[in-house]
């Protein structure tokens, strides 16, 4: 920061100091948030989710396994032609 000139220094300290104002009032609307927030509304829209995975079969994979060999074969298919 020595070689930095007055003008930068100067510029810099007010970028500095209005986040850490802008820190202040994030955390006052992170906390506002929290404090407002109606968890039971939250828990029935996850609701017909959660049932989801009630009514279908167990999965034996998550499809990662499929994934990878699907994009093992375009790797290993070349280039795609143009429009393709």
């Amino acid at each position: 920061m020595a070689r930095m000139a007055s003008d930068d220094k100067n510029e810099l300290r007010a970028f500095v100091g209005a986040w850490k104002i802008a820190a202040a009032r994030l955390e006052a609307l992170r906390r506002e948030d929290l404090r407002d927030v109606n968890v039971a509304r939250h828990i029935m829209a996850l609701n017909g989710a959660f049932e989801a995975t009630l009514t279908r079969p167990i999965r034996k994979s998550s499809g990662l396994v499929e994934q990878q060999v699907i994009f093992s074969r375009l790797r290993n298919a070349g280039p795609v032609p143009p429009g393709g």
